[in-house]
Order: C-alpha cells, then structure tokens, then sequence
C-alpha cells in the first residue's frame, strides 16, 4: 500500500502555501523517500490504495511527561481536562487552544508523553488538505521522544540548519545550527553523550555538524527520517481531531494486510500460509475420493447381495429399498406377517408399553397406521414409549388428541 507523507508548514493554511510531500512505499526493503515540494491544490490525488499521514514539523511540538491520576482510563470524557490542568503551568499558551495527544498504550504506562501543538493551526491545515480531496488517516510528530538511549538529527541546510535530538527520557529538543563554535556546550549534552549518540545528518550539513561536534555523521538522504515517523505507533489524531476515526482503522487494516502480501519481511509467513492451505486442499480432496469410493464399493456389495437373494431384478436403483420390498413380498406371499400388519404393530406395542401404563381405549388400523385414542400416561412415559418402539422399527408421533404409530421408514442410501 502506498503512503502519502504530507509535511505541514509552520505557517498558516493558504492557497500559496507549500506542502513538502513524498509518496512511498514503506514496506519495501529499499523504502526511499523522494522529497517534493508543491501548493495544496497540486498534491497527488489518493486512492483507496493509498494511505494519507499528515507529518507534524519537530518545531511546531512541544513534549511534555505527565504522570495521570489513578483510574482516569476509566472516564474518558475527562482525559482532555485532565492534561490541560496537569500541563497548565508547563504551557506558555492557554491550554484550551492548544492540542494535546497521549502517547499510545499511555494507560500502561507511569508517565507517558503529551505531544502539544496549536489546535486552530492544526485544524486550519486537515481542513485544506479535506478541500482537495485528501482525507487524513493518521497523524504523526515528525519526531518523537524514541526507545534509544539517545538519537541526534541534523536537518536542513547550513545556514538554516537545526540539530534535534531525541531521548525516551528527556523527550525533543533542538536549536539551530548557528553558531556552530558553541553548538556543543549550549546543546545540553555531555561531551560523553554527544560522542556515544547516533547522529544522523543530511547532507547539506554533515559537514558543518561533523566540524561543530568533533564526531563523523552518518549521512542521511533527505527526508529518509520520514520513514521512522511513519514507522512509529504516534497518532495525534485525538479529542477533537478524532473524525473519519472508522476511516482509519480501516486504513490501517488495508495497510496491514497489504504489508502482509508485500513485505518481504513476511515471505516466509506467506509460504507457510499458501503449504498450509495447499495441504489442506490436498487433504480434502483425498477425504472426498476415499469417502466416495467407500460410499462406491458399498453400492456395490448391496447390488450384488440384491442380486444373488433376487435373481429375478434386472435394475438396481436403490438396492436396500428394493431389498426390503421383496422380502416384504416373500413375507405376503408366503402368508407371514410383515411389520406394517396390524398383528406385529400390537404385539410391539404391547411390548413396548411401560410397566403400569394402561393400553389405549380406541385404535383404528388402516394401510399399515395405527392411531391410537384415550391413551393415558405420565409426562415421562411417553418418551419412554417412543424409545421402545424406535428400537422395534415403529415411530411414534402426536396427531390431535392421540397418537399415530406407523412403520420406520427405510432410509434411501446417498453419495
């Protein structure tokens, strides 16, 4: 799935404001960001492939560690106020026009982070960007407080140049490159820090920080720290910024499965998933053969048991129903009573009556049927009676205010 990477500008919403952009592919192995810079109304159009995250600037938030009342994940129509009172001495601005966006999974956490920005910034800028076309999926700081002891980014140009750095303890902080002859002291790092961190430059300033903190930098392409940003699990999205929220989840589950049949990362994941399910095609179909040629030779031994008792069929149909119709013949014919006569249906009943149980007062017997009238018996005994009689080849069955007992039909054989 692509994504869209939108960086918003410092300055407000405008038609002749200028959106830095990039549009990647973050689940490649050789992800690169190639940078663009154009006006709202030329930013590339997205389609349902194609995931929108809109990049706040490191400079334009501020980082704060809050430690939240006990039980306050429980009450979250009271979160919002929370921050704003706990951040309120921190803040130079009021509170109420600014957002505030918790670090995920902050309820598992004893100090999480609160990323702040301007709200009517914020908002003025999604609101451009909805004008065109362009629905917002996630929102992301362009850095973040991160899990190494300590990472240091030179972004920029020489003159216009910033150093940031990012500590899970001590959050983002920067300042501007020049002067570099006091860079390293007012930066706020010791000199042992500053030469175990990882820094990372652009390249238009590897060699004025490589000069300004006595250490090489790693060269960095333009704009590559994007792909950490979008890597990360930061959603600023939140409060009042929580709109299209079903829009994204269904976003990030697209992504998801995208980076599922993409990522190379998941190749092997992929390969156990298609042997998995070819064996299992394999394995139904081998079922299915064995079970139709046991269902086959079955057919077979009752036609040619049909066929040896009664020389005389020339067709099989169905072999145990034509088998039970000529012995119900021979029995006919041969004056013996067959189970659909009323004699054999009284002697089971008789049989199956339980101890106690008087026998029905009326019956009437018509094509091997048997309703009986004025049958008394307790609420259990009549469950009891249908057992037996299931068990001689008889049902049972309410009709009215009586009962119909009839022959156990033969059950017709099937693939």
């Amino acid at each position: 799935m692509r994504t869209l990477i939108i960086q918003l500008p410092p300055g407000p919403a405008g038609p002749a404001t200028v959106y830095p952009h990039a549009l990647v592919q973050p689940e490649r192995e050789t992800a690169s960001v190639r940078l663009q810079w154009s006006g709202i109304t030329l930013l590339p159009s997205a389609d349902r492939q194609t995931e929108v995250l809109v990049l706040l600037p490191a400079a334009c938030l501020s980082w704060h560690r809050v430690e939240l009342p006990p039980g306050l994940h429980k009450q979250a129509s009271r979160l919002q106020a929370a921050l704003q009172g706990l951040l309120e001495d921190r803040l130079l601005d009021d509170p109420a026009q600014l957002h505030m966006a918790l670090q995920t999974g902050w309820k598992d956490l004893p100090q999480p982070w609160v990323g702040v920005c301007q709200r009517q910034w914020l908002r003025e800028h999604l609101q451009a960007l909805e004008q065109v076309g362009l629905q917002v999926h996630r929102i992301v700081p362009e850095i973040a407080p991160g899990k190494a002891p300590l990472q240091l980014l030179a972004l920029g140009d020489a003159p216009s140049g910033w150093l940031w750095a990012a500590h899970p303890e001590r959050g983002v902080w920067g300042m501007p490159l020049e002067p570099l002859r006091t860079l390293a002291e007012r930066f706020g790092l010791s000199p042992q820090a500053l030469q175990s961190a990882q820094l990372l430059a652009e390249s238009a300033v590897v060699g004025p920080i490589t000069e300004a903190l006595g250490r090489p930098a790693q060269l960095m392409p333009p704009g590559q720290h994007w792909l950490q940003a979008v890597a990360s699990d930061w959603d600023l999205a939140q409060f009042d910024f929580r709109a299209n929220a079903q829009a994204r989840y269904l976003k990030q589950g697209q992504k998801g499965l995208s980076t599922l049949w993409n990522s190379p990362a998941w190749r092997p994941t992929r390969w156990a998933l298609g042997l998995l399910l070819l064996s299992q095609l394999v394995g139904l179909n081998a079922w299915a053969w064995k079970t139709r040629a046991n269902w086959q030779a079955e057919e077979q031994s009752w036609a040619r048991m049909l066929k040896d008792s009664f020389p005389q069929t020339q067709l099989v149909v169905d072999a145990p129903v034509q088998m039970a119709r000529e012995v119900e013949r021979l029995q006919q014919n041969s004056g013996q009573l067959g189970p659909a006569d009323l004699e054999t249906m009284l002697a089971a009943l008789g049989q199956a009556l339980p101890a106690g149980t008087a026998a029905p007062r009326q019956w009437a017997y018509q094509n091997g049927q048997l309703r009986l009238q004025g049958f008394q018996a307790g609420a259990s005994e009549p469950s009891a009676l249908k057992t037996a009689l299931q068990a001689r080849g008889y049902l049972l069955t309410p009709e009215g205010e009586g009962w119909l007992m009839s022959v156990t039909p033969a059950k017709e054989s099937t693939p």
